[in-house]
């Protein structure tokens, strides 16, 4: 499985809009000012790349967190937004302006943030700072000259719609005589994903796993907490590559007070597959087998509906 345009989008789709504060910009450009910022709004929603790309300066320029990813000149913003736009999941844009301000004659800085909602109900949206630099044509339109993206400031639950999409719903394994069953869906506040596992083998109590997953904002990494019905309980920190894969370090203890450590990766296959790895496994400083499990979809039951959260 591979990121969709979309995450992209969240980053790259910069801003203006008609709402709130507009007390340092002189009255007589005010209505000029919402002008541009409406159009914006206006243009992406309708993914208009044309209209977006008209909005800035011949050499106008968009600026990414980090400032590493610089797209430069009017046409480059067209096919930029051409890309992010032609995907079916692109989210819709809602833009809060926390101020505009003249800084010299036909020069303005405004500063904002911008929201973008996937569509459906199933993810949330993300929000982004930003500050753009507008100038003002000899036609009176204000362009932009220059828009930064400053940070990603995405509720908890935002930095947590990649792992979602990839691990929300039913999953089974088979290796021999053991079983694995995973589920996994967002919990009731919207704020964190919640799951089960339940572990099956011959001559062995079946064990179950509670499984949390929330953001760290201070580590700025996506946090997991397990605890099973043995009494073992282990945290491990998650991050994603490109492909949309997974790499996990996990540390814990067992319910016999041993301590047990663990690389993992959950390399996709599809929508419906990923392989399972774990690597320098250690329990009490000792090393431990790899293993390697085929992990599927589980098919709805008869009678479910298979598109009922």
């Amino acid at each position: 499985m591979k990121p969709s345009k979309r995450n992209r989008a969240w980053i790259a789709a910069v801003i203006l809009t008609p709402t709130t504060l507009w007390a340092a910009a002189p009255d007589d450009e005010i209505p000029a000012l919402r002008k541009a910022s409406a159009d914006f709004v206006i243009a992406y929603n309708a993914k208009d790349a044309d209209a977006i790309a008209n909005l800035f300066t011949e050499e106008g320029e968009i600026v990414d967190i980090g400032g590493e990813d610089i797209t430069s000149g009017r046409e480059g913003i067209r096919a930029r937004y051409e890309e992010v736009l032609d995907d079916e999941d692109a989210p819709s844009a809602a833009i809060e302006v926390a101020s505009v301000r003249l800084v010299a004659p036909g020069i303005a800085v405004e500063d904002g943030t911008a929201h973008f909602t996937p569509p459906g109900d199933d993810e949330p949206a993300r929000s982004i700072t930003y500050s753009a630099v507008l100038t003002k044509s000899p036609d009176g339109a204000w362009k932009v000259a220059s828009s930064r993206n400053l940070a990603d400031v995405t509720e908890p639950a935002g930095h947590l719609a990649d792992l979602a999409d990839a691990l929300k719903g039913d999953w089974t394994a088979q290796r021999d005589e053991f079983r694995l069953d995973l589920t996994v869906g967002w919990d009731a506040t919207g704020k964190f994903l919640s799951g089960e596992m339940l572990a099956l083998e011959p001559d062995a109590e079946p064990l179950t796993t509670k499984i949390r997953f929330g953001w760290d904002g201070a580590g700025k990494t996506i946090t997991c907490w397990t605890f099973d019905s043995g009494g073992g309980f282990a945290k491990a920190v998650w991050s994603q590559d490109d492909d949309g894969n997974f790499a996990i370090r996990s540390e814990g203890t067992t319910a016999s007070g041993e301590s047990m450590s663990a690389n993992q990766h959950l390399i996709f296959k599809g929508d419906d597959t990923f392989i399972w790895s774990s690597t320098d496994r250690l329990i009490n400083g000792e090393p431990q087998p790899d293993t390697t499990m085929r992990v599927v979809r589980r098919a709805p039951e008869p009678g479910v509906d298979s598109d009922a959260d």
